[in-house]
């Protein structure tokens, strides 16, 4: 079971960093109307409050594999943005500091204040946060298309393998290996069909699954046992559990519905044809 104040200790540091990233923002606004930037704080603390609630919920209660899914991938994605958004607001607030001091030692001509742009200039602060804003998008949106994308650009490696004192009747064997598929991230079952078939276009004698089939929770694969039931070969399919396969990541109402879930994987192995290695 995660410790409970670990996660109040990691909300209060996402509430602290929050505050600092709106205000800084807020700082870069100052050319909006009051209303537009009352508005902007008010959604931002309603989409932050309600994301740690979610990742609260998706730790200590049974919300279900597709609502926690969506909640913990909605919440790395903006995480991923304040991060990338952070330092610049950051060099920002110094540059204010060697301003300020600056100012104070300086008594001679004015300087224009950091929020006050010269004529026809951006403000430093607006230019700052704006560069930030852009700078997360950039791997925002590389994570979106690999989620979306990537989860289905399945590829064909191929390796010849020479092994000294291979008995002959070995020669030209071809193995055919899986791994990795993680049905609780899945949402296209043509393109997870497309998949399997283009592994069994190989046409390999052996194929070995090498663990992970599910993220947490043997459930995770009900949908999917009907493609993966197609995975076949002439001398048999052979198995592995890899570590997401064992449950260990998600937090069980008691030992038993842990071990009833390792048991269910063992049977859905057994149904899909693989021969489970233990």
């Amino acid at each position: 079971m995660t410790n409970p104040f670990v996660l109040i200790g990691v909300c209060i540091l996402l509430l602290l960093a929050d505050f600092y990233i709106v205000n800084g923002i807020r700082g870069a606004l100052r050319k909006y109307s009051f209303r537009f930037v009352k508005r902007f704080t008010i959604i931002f603390w309603i989409v932050s409050l309600l994301l740690i609630t979610g990742v609260f919920m998706s730790v200590y209660l049974n919300i279900g594999l597709g609502p926690r899914a969506a909640v913990l991938l909605a919440f790395f994605l903006v995480l991923v943005v304040k991060v990338f958004l952070l330092p610049f607001i950051l060099v920002d607030d110094v540059r204010r500091i060697f301003l300020w001091i600056a100012r104070k030692n300086k008594s001679s001509e004015p300087e224009f204040p950091a929020s006050q742009p010269k004529p026809d200039h951006i403000p430093r602060s607006e230019f700052l946060i704006k560069a930030g804003l852009i700078t997360a998008t950039l791997p925002l949106a590389s994570l979106s298309y690999g989620i979306i994308s990537g989860a289905y650009d399945y590829r064909i490696r191929r390796q010849t393998v020479y092994l000294p004192n291979l008995p002959k009747a070995f020669n030209g064997i071809k193995l055919g290996q899986i791994s990795d598929i993680h049905s609780g991230s899945f949402y296209n079952k043509k393109a997870v069909l497309g998949g399997v078939e283009k592994l069994l276009q190989e046409k390999p004698d052996f194929i070995f699954f090498t663990g992970d089939l599910v993220n947490n929770q043997t459930n995770e694969v009900k949908n999917y046992t009907d493609i993966f039931s197609k995975v076949k070969a002439p001398l048999g399919v052979f198995s592995v559990l890899g570590n997401h396969d064992y449950g260990d990541y998600f937090t069980w109402p008691s030992v038993q519905a842990k071990q009833k879930n390792l048991q269910d994987m063992f049977t859905v192995h057994k149904n899909l044809g693989y021969d489970l290695l233990l």
